[in-house]
């Protein structure tokens, strides 16, 4: 609980801090992620049915303009990252099979602080840009989703994990790196991007079986910002 005050009291203040600034603007986002695992090449053997995980993330924007072509994006975002594992196989009944499996989704919610560099180009009306930076996260809560099927999906079983138990870092520094456009409107902006985080803490370890879990994900959000 500490950690997320200290996150969001950083966020507040960068926020907050942009109304000092003569070029600014501030909005909201929303959009989907893939998130998906990296393991250590001895424990790849244990993960062959491991499959990404594409979930909902939005949150809030901002842009401290730093000259014509230069900004400064901070951003807060709520976040789920985590991976699906499915197992099937065919019932033969009557001479005829029918499918059955079951999938488990692990999935982890995170309060994220992207902290960006941004570079625009373009036209007054249309204008590109590239992102980069680093992004701290902080894995709030976690649970796993089980699906099984039988010709139909059975409703799911919700279990909440322990992730202090389990000893999962919560504290998460990546690296972002993306691309997007805008659409000038009047006070505002319509915006898209698309980026890619690249995880670089240690999530679980396991040294008997050498099993270190990374995180890495795929995100493409919409939005609208206004001027101030």
């Amino acid at each position: 609980m500490k950690r997320i005050q200290q996150l969001l009291m950083i966020a507040t203040f960068l926020l907050s801090a942009t109304y000092s600034f003569a070029q600014v603007s501030v909005g909201a986002k929303a959009g989907v992620y893939t998130s998906f695992i990296d393991v250590t090449e001895a424990a790849e053997g244990l993960t062959q049915n491991v499959e990404g995980l594409t979930t909902a993330t939005f949150g809030i924007v901002s842009e401290i303009g730093l000259g014509e072509n230069f900004a400064f994006q901070p951003e807060l975002l709520y976040t789920t990252k985590g991976f699906k594992v499915s197992e099937g196989l065919n019932i033969n009944l009557g001479g005829f099979p029918i499918p059955a499996g079951v999938t488990a989704s692990t999935k982890i919610n995170y309060l994220e602080l992207p902290l960006l560099a941004k570079y625009k180009f373009g036209n007054e009306g249309l204008r590109f840009n590239i992102t980069a930076g680093p992004v701290v996260s902080y894995a709030m809560n976690g649970h796993l989703d089980t699906r099984a099927n039988l010709l139909v999906d059975i409703n799911p079983i919700k279990t909440n994990i322990d992730l202090d138990a389990l000893n999962y870092e919560r504290m998460e520094i990546s690296a972002s790196i993306g691309a997007g456009m805008e659409y000038e409107t009047g006070s505002g902006a319509l915006f898209a991007d698309a980026r890619y985080v690249h995880g670089f803490s240690d999530l679980y370890n396991a040294p008997v079986v050498d099993l270190n879990l990374k995180n890495r994900g795929i995100g493409v959000t919409v939005g609208y910002k206004v001027d101030f």
